[in-house]
């Protein structure tokens, strides 16, 4: 693993427990090492090595611990364009890992999509102390990190550095 998702990684692992840390790591890694496989041999095109690392992000940040039926963390929302149902549940998991007691609970109103239940998320968020920060992969999806206020600058640096813009 290179020093920029490294460093990624320290910033997104920042609310885990260290062994389970280490657990995503791993993930990550045998996730990114499957996906190079299934790719061919070296040297892989960048763009490729770019997109495979990024599913092995998604892979590893919503992965169940070993032996458990539910995820053990949630530090990625992954959400389809037309899915605004899966917001709310998402973002329960996503405030559990961060150690929030309190739950976000969203009523939508009878036309809103995706971008008002996470501008409502956010929301919810920004008085705790804490930031969503979208990640665009594609356009029929939404995804999306939760950092703490002091980690926004540094891991806006670290997601360009690694490309993380789409």
């Amino acid at each position: 693993m290179n020093s920029e998702w490294a460093a990624l990684l320290d910033l997104l692992l920042a609310p885990l427990p260290a062994e389970e840390g280490w657990q995503v790591r791993r993930g990550f890694v045998q996730a990114l090492e499957t996906l190079l496989l299934d790719s061919g041999s070296p040297p892989y095109d960048p763009k490729q090595l770019r997109w495979a690392r990024a599913d092995a992000l998604m892979a590893a940040l919503t992965a169940h611990a070993e032996d458990q039926d539910i995820p053990a963390w949630w530090l990625v929302m992954q959400v389809d364009w037309k899915a605004a149902d899966e917001v709310e549940w998402q973002a329960q998991l996503m405030c559990r890992t961060h150690g929030l007691p309190g739950v976000f609970v969203w009523t939508p109103n009878p036309s809103d999509g995706v971008p008002e239940a996470l501008a409502a998320f956010a929301a919810w968020l920004e008085p705790q102390g804490l930031l969503y920060r979208p990640w665009l992969r594609d356009e029929d999806a939404y995804a999306g990190f939760v950092v703490p206020h002091a980690s926004a600058e540094a891991f806006e640096v670290a997601a360009l550095r690694v490309g993380l813009d789409g």
